[in-house]
């Protein structure tokens, strides 16, 4: 177990078996009734997705991609992302180190001058960061719900110019893929677990009160903080969850 999660309402499903099915009939709904999201607006968007365009990227492909090294280092816009950074200098950049951001942690790792092979995203960091980095070779997993239909619609013509693959928490139609979880970070963790990983390692998966100044473009306000919060211990349990798989987690 990688986080405390004794007072999560999650807690009892991090044993659960690591399926799809376990993900849409107890995680799933459970997420939905917590945050009161509505599964008929995710459904509903990713319908509409899909009639403009369709994954460019197979699973089949990012399994390859992924175990042809001997560890992933996923990179979350924590507050202590830029201290976290500093420990893994070492294996930055090197052939066998898949990178991977999780949303507007690709704008630190581009000020840092590193490319990400992949980016877990919602699209709410910085897109021009995100596109530029697809441009010069990230593979973007771009998540889609209720909440992002309009800015997927929106910035549809950058999307498609490269290599994508549209995700979804909801049941998978063709064209898109679950990868199970939630916030981009765990859901990076699920779908390097997924893809089997030969290790994964964590940096800048804070969860603490402090947003970290990747984390969003725009302020939050207090309602939005306690939201973020309950999003946090989602994360967590979904992060044991990867864990329970025996696959290899770490983090510092």
């Amino acid at each position: 177990m990688l986080y405390d999660t004794k007072n999560s309402p999650f807690k009892e499903l991090e044993n659960k078996a690591f399926s799809l099915s376990i993900w849409l009939e107890s995680w799933y709904p459970r997420i939905c009734k917590f945050l009161e999201i509505s599964s008929e607006k995710d459904e509903l968007a990713l319908r509409e997705v899909l009639e403009v365009v369709k994954s460019n990227v197979s699973s089949e492909e990012l399994r390859t991609n992924i175990s042809r090294g001997n560890r992933v280092l996923i990179f979350a816009p924590g507050e202590r992302l830029e201290e976290q950074f500093e420990l893994y200098l070492s294996i930055i950049g090197k052939k066998d180190t898949i990178l991977i951001s999780a949303d507007g942690a690709t704008s630190f790792l581009l000020e840092q001058g590193f490319i990400p092979h992949f980016i877990v995203t919602d699209l709410d960091g910085d897109l021009n960061d995100q596109f530029e980095a697809q441009q010069a070779g990230s593979i973007l997993l771009i998540h889609v719900h209720g909440d992002n239909i309009s800015t997927i619609k929106d910035t549809i013509n950058n999307i498609k110019r490269n290599n994508f693959i549209l995700t979804t928490q909801t049941k998978p139609l063709a064209g898109s893929y679950n990868f199970y979880g939630f916030t981009d970070g765990d859901r990076a963790v699920c779908m390097s677990t997924l893809m089997k990983a030969k290790e994964i390692i964590l940096s800048g998966f804070d969860f603490g009160p402090v947003i970290g100044k990747y984390s969003k473009q725009y302020q939050l306000n207090e309602e939005m903080k306690k939201r973020k919060m309950k999003k946090f211990l989602i994360a967590k349990s979904i992060i044991n969850w990867c864990a329970n798989t025996e696959q290899k987690i770490s983090k510092k």
